[in-house]
């Protein structure tokens, strides 16, 4: 019996023969450069902050530090620029997740990260709408979104 698996050139997981990895296909090159091109105009402007409806948090449990979030984009990962930083998870990548706020609703997004990201146990293959009490998780910490019902 023949495995129809492949190493992926990226993180190394097992992927079938002529597919992309599940992990790493989340974001293409192309989206991933849109992206960090927003993220740097958003860094522009950001002495502006975005008045959301009511108070919104991202709690590290491990930690309990709550960041509130107040701007449109909020990156999630090990290096310092993050809003969100979680220095001391080596599983948890330099850029490796973000919430956007868009059109009303808060949106989870992996940026391509080694590790993937879950929310509510179940990975982020495209952007998921995030609802108050679901729990992220980047690496081995887990956050819990927190927003005031209207």
């Amino acid at each position: 019996m023949t495995d129809n698996t492949e190493p992926c050139p990226s993180c190394g997981r097992p992927t079938p023969i002529g597919t992309r990895c599940v992990y790493c296909a989340t974001v293409t090159d192309l989206d991933l450069k849109s992206l960090q091109l927003d993220y740097m105009k958003a860094a522009e402007t950001d002495g502006q902050e975005v008045t959301f409806p009511k108070s919104v948090v991202v709690v590290v449990q491990k930690t309990g530090q709550r960041v509130p979030l107040k701007n449109l984009k909020v990156k999630i990962g090990r290096d310092p620029s993050n809003q969100v930083v979680i220095p001391d998870d080596t599983f948890t990548s330099r850029h490796h997740a973000w919430i956007t706020f868009e059109e009303g609703d808060f949106w989870l997004e992996d940026l391509g990260s080694t590790n993937g990201t879950l929310l509510n146990g179940h990975p982020v293959v495209k952007r998921q709408v995030l609802s108050a009490g679901d729990k992220i998780r980047v690496g081995h910490t887990e956050l819990t979104f927190e927003a005031e019902k209207n």
